[in-house]
């Protein structure tokens, strides 16, 4: 969990977050004529599994903050009422960090919540099965909901375009042959390649064992039946030992405990992005300059 504790997303990011919520200045804070040193405390509502506090504590002492400590930091549990973050500082700079810190805990926090749900029923089947989150998050913040996704103890599917070689049917309705072509295709890739690993998505197992038998690393299943996805599994390692399977599609907490039984080494997923932010709140008050 070392890594989890850095910030994850750059000090030019986080500004541009800030400028989106504070245009020209905050216009409540200047009618009020709120002044003076103040403490704000990032709690959460219900049990979390926290993520990226490290960034909302940027977020207040690129505001102006004096000082921030991070008490529970991502990948942690916590408990309804405690308390993830404390900043102190100008009152201003708090109200300004205020509401962007807790949105990003609260979003992060629930992405982190719903993967560790999922990573447990899993690992409940029985079965050592890795759970990757595909790249469907939102663009612009594939980094903060990656970490997410690493807090819950999960993985991220692929980082993007150029980490390996996935090849799925929009891929091969750009081949001249079609998918015969690509058969013919995988060994030439693996020798091009290879540092990088050759999968291919599947729709059929028929389609799975010509291309385990082409040459292809790994195979994704998709939207296969637990009971087929265990079928595959069966006759794909008795052509290939050390094929790595995965299997996606419409794979989440309701389900997941199924496919993890059927025996594939990855189950990939969107679901951890579709989750219902955390119940996080920010309590604010005066404080005397020094103050503990």
């Amino acid at each position: 969990m070392s890594s989890l504790r850095h910030v994850w997303v750059d000090d030019n990011v986080i500004h541009s977050w800030i400028r989106e919520d504070v245009a020209l200045f905050d216009i409540t804070t200047e009618a009020l004529s709120i002044r003076g040193d103040g403490v704000a405390e990032v709690v959460t509502r219900e049990p979390i599994v926290v993520a990226c506090t490290e960034e909302a504590a940027k977020i207040y002492e690129l505001a102006g903050a004096r000082s921030v400590k991070v008490i529970k930091g991502s990948g942690s549990t916590a408990t309804s009422g405690e308390t993830l973050l404390v900043a102190r500082g100008d009152a201003a700079a708090l109200h300004i960090a205020w509401r962007l810190a807790q949105n990003l805990v609260a979003i992060c926090s629930g992405v982190a919540t719903k993967t560790r749900r999922l990573v447990e029923k899993a690992r409940a089947s029985g079965r050592n099965v890795c759970i990757a989150a595909t790249r469907k998050s939102p663009p612009g913040l594939r980094r903060i909901y990656a970490k997410a996704v690493v807090a819950g103890g999960a993985v991220p599917h692929r980082s993007g375009l150029s980490d390996s070689i996935l090849i799925f049917d929009n891929h091969v309705a750009f081949i001249p042959g079609g998918w015969r072509e690509l058969l013919t295709k995988l060994s030439k890739l693996r020798e091009r390649y290879p540092f990088r690993k050759v999968g291919v998505e599947v729709h059929t197992l028929k389609e799975a064992l010509e291309a385990v038998k082409a040459g292809a690393e790994m195979i994704q299943l998709e939207r296969f039946s637990p009971e087929d996805v265990a079928k595959a599994v069966a006759e794909l390692r008795r052509v290939n030992p050390h094929v790595v399977i995965a299997t996606a599609g419409g794979i989440d907490e309701h389900n997941v405990a199924e496919y993890a039984a059927a025996g594939p080494d990855i189950i990939v997923t969107t679901a951890p992005y579709y989750a219902k932010p955390a119940d996080i709140t920010t309590r604010m008050r005066r404080a005397w300059r020094g103050a503990v």
